[in-house]
């Protein structure tokens, strides 16, 4: 298929997401995420239905590997949806269809052109597609995702932090997912720190212990917002002497 008949398939999926979309959401979600992204105003929920009927349409009868093409053209469009539209369809269609060699080197290709570039699309990508990747092939994919934690590009390596939301009720991960932390919360950038917040936090609900060892070990290199979101649910007075303790 061209390039071409890529995009016009894809332009009549953002032609129905026009339609919808919401001024007061666009500026709305502009505002939150600070405009490092632009939006249309199109809820998830819209996307996901639209997508369905447009899917029957155009992708269905296409060889699998035509269709994830298209879905890495979604993550090349410069609007949020867009980049949603290509998620949806990886978690909804395609993730699970080919080998899982195939589907890291496609996953690779948006990291690598730095198709993502904010955490709000990082995270749909990591909780939508990459934990579904772990849940099929299980150690196989969390070696893989694991291995993206030194990766200079910001965004792959919260991914290898990320990808494991959800996934923390059992400790078949924890090997994988404290080792990414270990690395994560030394580096610099804040969204590299909030990840290894946020999947402390889910693991706490399963195993506190492991979650203080992980936080007395790395203390000295929290900041207050990850070290407060690692400790959410620890008590008011324990999580008031943490944060004394790291200023």
């Amino acid at each position: 298929m061209t390039h071409q008949n890529k995009m016009i398939i894809i332009k009549e999926l953002q032609d129905s997401f026009l339609k919808i979309a919401s001024e007061k959401k666009k500026l709305w979600w502009e505002k939150y995420m600070r405009n490092v992204i632009n939006f249309r105003g199109v809820g998830i929920p819209d996307i996901r239905n639209l997508q369905k009927e447009w899917y029957k349409k155009h992708l269905e009868h296409l060889r699998y590997k035509e269709q994830i093409e298209i879905s890495l053209e979604f993550f090349r469009q410069d609007l949020a949806e867009d980049k949603l539209a290509g998620t949806l369809l990886l978690q909804n269609y395609l993730f699970d269809k080919v080998s899982l060699s195939y589907m890291i080197e496609q996953y690779d290709v948006i990291f690598k052109e730095e198709l993502i570039y904010d955490w709000n699309i990082c995270d749909w990508f990591c909780v939508r597609v990459l934990s579904a990747t772990i849940k099929k092939y299980e150690r196989d994919a969390a070696d893989i995702i694991s291995s993206w934690s030194t990766d200079p590009y910001l965004w792959k390596a919260r991914a290898s932090v990320v990808a494991f939301i959800g996934l923390t009720k059992e400790d078949k991960y924890y090997s994988f997912i404290f080792e990414n932390c270990a690395v994560l919360i030394q580096r610099e950038e804040r969204f590299a720190k909030t990840a290894v917040g946020w999947i402390l936090h889910d693991i706490y609900k399963a195993d506190e212990k492991v979650v203080f060892d992980f936080v007395n070990k790395y203390l000295k290199y929290f900041d207050k917002e990850s070290l407060k979101n690692a400790l959410k649910y620890a008590d008011k007075e324990v999580q008031k002497k943490y944060l004394l303790n790291l200023s």
